[in-house]
């Protein structure tokens, strides 16, 4: 399969999760693990499945909780899910986590089938995600009700995945699916297969023959059996010990207590294996599970379910090149086939001792199934299985949302906005680096205004240093350790892909300037999931960490650049930045300007970036040629701060969208007043969230408010809960624009087109500015920003805006 780009994916998993001692939870761990590693911006969140009457501390990954057996719990989950911004789900099904059977009952001279109760069907009908359902179980010859559950899932499952190719012989024939499944091999750690010896000192057990298993204890493993074995094996190898590592499977254990370990300990006593066989009842840490694999001699699977089809214990030894004994159960068959180990029949105590015996005693035929069970397994390891999943999952987000269930609005109610056939109007490669070490990433996010006949753009340009370019012998970096950055030699050896740079402005120098770093990926505690982003947590220890421990930088500096056009659509960008980062409340940047007429000056509102947070800053021009700074506006965190044209009521007023950080923490649009455009007041919320709706997780002003007969017109942009970015109005009282008149029920533009779907961040388009088609103004031009990484425009028709909107 093709490699995809799957950047900054969100995957919501459904399973049981660590600390709960279950394969499955420990599945998802090893694969949430191993997807991060193969995508270090892959965002992965769990919806975890707890036992009855359990409640577990988990890490802040698990976003959701499902209590099993409760139909009610796994619905409502799926509903959290639909909430959130997951672009994609995978659920890790077992029978036993997502229904339950009924007992058999005695009636009419009968006994009844056990029924199974399936309610993972609930959870499939109320969720609106793209769903990859990874089957650990495929059972032969099915009862009705199993059948049935198998056959609605592949019907509600966007793609069916297994872990062996003979699920699919089975889904086909037994339970009549016409869609094969996706076949991703049980994944395992990448292990050097060598050092034997070394392991075995580790682990106090130099100079035995080591025979082990590994896994939840419980009877289904048949370990009696291997213990039955071991008399004949150490009477020709009487140094044998055969290792049980792992404690009793928590459900069994909540049942019958240590009961089946008290047998297997009393008969390893009354066949006087004392010396020879040996329990380490300990939760095994992948660590180590690999130790004792690298320790063992031959690895033994007794197992007796004859219709297992994945075994995670097998695949581990397979990937760690071990000689395998096994029954035949249906994973084993197919892994062991051709020569990668030796099978023997179920409960036959002797068949096992003769196999270990026959491996131990041929170093020869020892040493080739170990060859042939690693050379199968190098396309099964963690990071291989990863990649593969990865493409699944990116194809899915690609593919947009499900249209099963969903609600189409009737056309013409929504995403009215005419775009223009030249779109994207201007890309990176239109603008020239501010200096010969960077490149510019994205511009977007662009003031307009009307000047002298011309439309002028001044367009927020983001810049790095040059991907791809080794670090020079004299690069720095950034110690993140202290309270302050420090700026400090990068450590020498590091290649192009081993860093990630940034430029910021260096105002401890004399003279400020921009200053390129290149970071580590692997500085621990460096977080890249977001592509905007950069977060460092000091890692100082403990459950958590304190707020201070946390420092947000930017993959991207941000200055302003002016284009020109005469037509509105073809424009001619400025060799030469319009505005710089000038001081330290613009180390990071200057950002998504707004440019208000008042008074015949120009009005330049812009975001300005630093540690020290986010606030807005504010320029004047007449001519966009040349610009005054007038300093802060707003104290940080704010943003989103648009003038409008004049005085309103004897007052200005800007629309302004504070950024707290406490309590429920709202992004919305606020209003505030003053009388010289200094000092301000009056502040009050305008336009915040709308839950449930287009505009749910925040909102933020756009474009220059207008005037229009009804009163002011105002477009916003809006984010909902899968983080899309839409636009839509406001209508605002003439008079007193802290009155909202009427309000976008649905938005006007919504990302559809491919340069609004993919980019730096996905589904976004963000207005800054408008101009006037006409003089009546009837008809206007929108830029946005698109995808966070190029600038495009759409008309309007303001009546039509006007007409989809509803009274508040």
């Amino acid at each position: 399969m093709s490699s995809r780009r799957v950047s900054g994916i969100r995957i919501a998993f459904v399973s049981s999760s660590v600390p709960r001692r279950c394969g499955i939870a420990t599945f998802t761990a090893d694969l949430v693990a191993a997807v991060r590693t193969a995508d270090p911006t892959a965002i992965c969140r769990l919806a975890a499945i707890d036992e009855p009457a359990v409640l577990r501390q988990y890490a802040s990954e698990v976003r959701w909780r499902i209590r099993q057996g409760d139909p009610d719990s796994y619905r409502a989950a799926a509903r959290a899910i639909n909430g959130s911004n997951a672009d994609v789900v995978n659920v890790q099904h077992e029978f036993g986590l997502y229904g339950r059977w009924s007992e058999p009952v005695f009636a009419n001279g009968r006994w009844s089938d056990s029924v199974y109760e399936d309610y993972f069907r609930g959870f499939l009908e109320e969720l609106r995600k793209p769903v990859v359902t990874t089957m650990h179980t495929v059972l032969p010859r099915p009862s009705p009700s199993i059948r049935e559950t198998v056959r609605g899932i592949s019907e509600l499952s966007d793609e069916i995945v297994v872990m062996a190719s003979t699920a699919v012989g089975l889904l086909a024939n037994d339970y009549g699916l016409a869609t094969p499944p996706r076949v991703i091999p049980h994944g395992m750690p990448v292990i050097d297969p060598h050092g034997r010896n070394n392991f075995k000192r580790k682990l106090g057990v130099q100079g035995r023959t080591i025979i082990s298993t590994f896994g939840l204890v419980d009877p289904r493993k048949g370990l009696q059996y291997m213990i039955q074995a071991m008399p004949a094996v150490v009477a020709r190898y009487p140094d044998a010990l055969y290792l049980i590592a792992g404690q009793t499977h928590p459900d069994l254990l909540r049942m019958q207590g240590e009961e089946y370990r008290n047998s297997l300990v009393a008969e390893t006593r009354a066949l006087r294996m004392d010396h020879h066989v040996a329990f380490i009842d300990n939760y095994m840490s992948q660590r180590d599970i690999i130790d004792l694999l690298l320790a063992t001699d031959v690895y033994v699977t007794p197992y007796l379910d004859p219709n297992q089809i994945t075994s995670g214990t097998l695949s581990y030894a397979l990937g760690a090149g071990k000689a395998v004994v096994s029954t035949r159960y249906m994973h084993a068959s197919e892994a062991l086939d051709d020569g990668r180990g030796v099978l023997v029949d179920f409960r036959d105590p002797s068949g096992l001792g003769r196999a270990v015996i026959a491996i131990l005693g041929d170093p020869a035929a020892k040493a080739a199934l170990e060859q042939a069970a690693f050379a199968y397994a190098r396309d099964a390891t963690w990071p291989q299985s990863a990649r593969t999943f990865l493409d699944i999952m990116g194809a899915l987000r690609d593919s947009g949302p499900r249209s099963r269930g969903t609600i189409r609005l009737p056309q013409g109610l929504y995403d009215i906005g005419r775009r223009l056939t030249e779109n994207p109007l201007l890309t990176a490669a239109d603008v020239r680096p501010s200096s010969p070490g960077l490149e510019v990433v994205s511009v977007s996010n662009a003031a307009a205004a009307l000047v002298d006949g011309e439309v002028v753009l001044l367009l927020r340009v983001g810049e790095r240093p040059q991907s791809g370019v080794q670090p020079p012998p004299d690069a720095l970096t950034l110690d993140l350790s202290g309270p302050e950055p420090k700026l400090q030699p990068l450590r020498p050896g590091l290649t192009a892909d081993q860093v990630v740079g940034m430029a910021f402005l260096d105002t401890q120098r004399a003279v400020p300037g921009v200053v390129e770093v290149f970071l580590p990926r692997d500085l621990p505690g460096l977080d890249l999931s977001d592509p905007r982003s950069i977060r460092y947590r000091n890692l100082t220890g403990g459950f958590t960490a304190a707020a201070d421990d946390v420092s947000d930088l930017l993959t991207q500096m941000s200055h302003l650049r002016v284009a020109r056009s005469r037509d509105g659509i073809h424009f001619t960008v400025d060799d030469a930045p319009s505005v710089m980062p000038a001081n330290r409340m613009e180390e990071y940047g200057c950002e998504d300007p707004r440019a208000a007429l008042i008074d015949g000056l120009w009005h330049v509102t812009y975001v300005s970036v630093s540690r020290l947070g986010i606030s807005t800053s504010r320029l004047t021009t007449s001519d966009f040629r040349s610009f005054e700074r007038h300093g802060l506006m707003f104290l940080p965190d704010q943003k989103d701060v648009v003038l409008f044209p004049g005085r309103v009521g004897g007052r200005y007023a800007a629309l302004t969208r504070p950024m707290p950080q406490s309590f429920g923490r709202v992004l919305g649009v606020w209003i505030a007043f003053s009388d010289d455009l200094v000092h301000w007041g009056g502040h009050a919320p305008l336009a915040l969230p709308r839950q449930g709706m287009w505009d749910g997780l925040r909102t933020g002003a756009g474009t220059t408010p207008f005037r229009v007969p009804q009163g002011w017109l105002e477009i916003y942009h809006g984010v909902d809960r899968s983080t899309r970015y839409a636009l839509g109005a406001i209508l605002l009282d003439a008079d007193d624009p802290s009155r909202v008149i009427a309000r976008s029920p649905e938005p006007i533009l919504v990302p559809t087109a491919p340069y609004e779907r993919k980019g730096l961040y996905d589904d976004v388009v963000f207005t800054c500015g408008h101009v006037n088609l006409d003089a009546e103004g009837r008809e206007i031009r929108v830029y946005y920003g698109a995808a966070d990484s190029r600038l495009a425009a759409a008309d309007f028709t303001v009546g039509e805006i006007l007409d989809q909107m509803r009274p508040c």
